[in-house]
């Protein structure tokens, strides 16, 4: 993992799988990067992003940013699968994880046969593409920082493009390698039976 730079955006804690898994990571020779503080996922995205392009033209022998989000958990030689073959292909390389609505995050993209549209649980991005990227996308000033809008979330052709599936797109597609990630979802919460009776007759419970 050395050469690498852990990506992290988030507005909460960290999960604590997340958190082992950080600090497997780090154990390895990865350097850390966060990016904290917006509700606004498309904004935190490219806060990020930007950050890591800054980070890039300071440590010029990293190659490789690692992008993970912060409810994901995953074994160190997993996550080095993806960089190694990131780099070997020299495009962006996502593993392979589930969310509550869907056995795959992700979808095949019709346009560039063999690659895919992923969510951002875990990719891959070399360093050359992030920086191609940025340079293709329009910048904006923000807190007295100016900062590059690498995805966004919008209609387009009948459809929805969320931020993730927006970036995979920028990126020219990623390759989904067969690599099983841990997506960290906790179960639903209903109030009980005495809470509902007690809404019903006006009462308070606390």
């Amino acid at each position: 993992m050395k050469k690498t730079i852990l990506l992290i955006s988030t507005n909460r804690e960290l999960e604590s799988e997340t958190k082992q898994t950080v600090a497997e990571f780090h154990k390895h020779g990865i350097r850390r990067l966060m990016e904290t503080g917006s509700a606004d996922v498309a904004f935190a995205r490219n806060r990020a992003l930007s950050f890591a392009c800054e980070q890039l033209r300071e440590w010029p022998d990293v190659e490789t940013i690692l992008m993970m989000d912060d409810d994901m958990a995953i074994q160190a030689a997993d996550a080095q699968r993806l960089i190694d073959r990131s780099r070997e292909l020299g495009r962006a390389v996502s593993g392979v994880y589930a969310t509550k609505t869907s056995k795959l995050a992700a979808a095949r993209w019709p346009e560039r046969p063999g690659l895919w549209l992923v969510g951002l649980g875990c990719v891959a991005i070399p360093r050359a593409m992030l920086l191609e990227l940025e340079a293709l996308s329009e910048s904006f000033e923000t807190a007295g920082r100016f900062m590059s809008e690498f995805t966004w979330t919008c209609a387009e052709n009948g459809g929805w493009v969320a931020e993730d599936f927006r970036l995979s797109m920028r990126l020219g597609g990623v390759h989904l390698e067969p690599v099983a990630l841990g997506h960290i979802k906790k179960g639903v919460l209903l109030p009980d039976e005495e809470t509902l009776a007690a809404v019903a007759k006006g009462e308070v419970l606390t």
